[in-house]
């Protein structure tokens, strides 16, 4: 006799919860207020707050609109609380980076068609994870060149020293 999955515990935020924190970390990053999003949006304010306190159901459209007013992804704002993350969407913002990802993935979808039933899990995740380390190492590569440009500012610049005594 099968067994039903065990509720989550009434602690657990919700979907609207964990997106609504998204929200709110991108908006902060953006340096919005409230205010100023609902406004663009355009939402009454206390719609909008209720929409970054996650009560309710989780909106699309007002997710949509955030997105287009605050210049974010969209989808990292609803994938990243899945992923265990309600900062993804923060720090893909600029990059867009889930919406280039479904972008590609529909792109393919449209030239393999019904090949895609085919495709073995496997090789995937091993295309998948060669991409994500193809991006590790160039964000890697970044770091280093701007902390080699740090440095060779910092010893350019001229040292103060006091007078001294001969």
């Amino acid at each position: 006799m099968p067994t039903e999955p065990p509720d989550d515990p009434p602690d657990k935020p919700t979907d609207a919860r964990l997106i609504g924190q998204a929200v709110r970390s991108v908006r902060r990053a953006r340096n919005l207020t409230a205010a100023e999003a609902a406004a663009a949006m355009p939402l009454p304010l206390r719609t909008y707050e209720y929409f970054e306190a996650g009560a309710g159901r989780v909106n699309l459209d007002h997710i949509r609109r955030f997105a287009a007013v605050a210049d974010a992804d969209p989808y990292a704002l609803l994938i990243g609380p899945d992923l265990g993350s309600t900062e993804l969407a923060r720090r893909t913002a600029d990059s867009k980076l889930m919406l280039i990802f479904l972008q590609a993935l529909g792109e393919f979808e449209r030239r393999a068609g019904d090949r895609m039933a085919a495709l073995d899990p496997r090789e995937i995740i091993r295309a998948f994870t060669a991409a994500f380390q193809a991006l590790e190492t160039d964000l890697q590569r970044r770091q280093d060149a701007v902390a080699g440009l740090r440095g060779a500012s910092r010893s350019r610049q001229p040292t103060r020293s006091g007078p001294t005594s001969d």
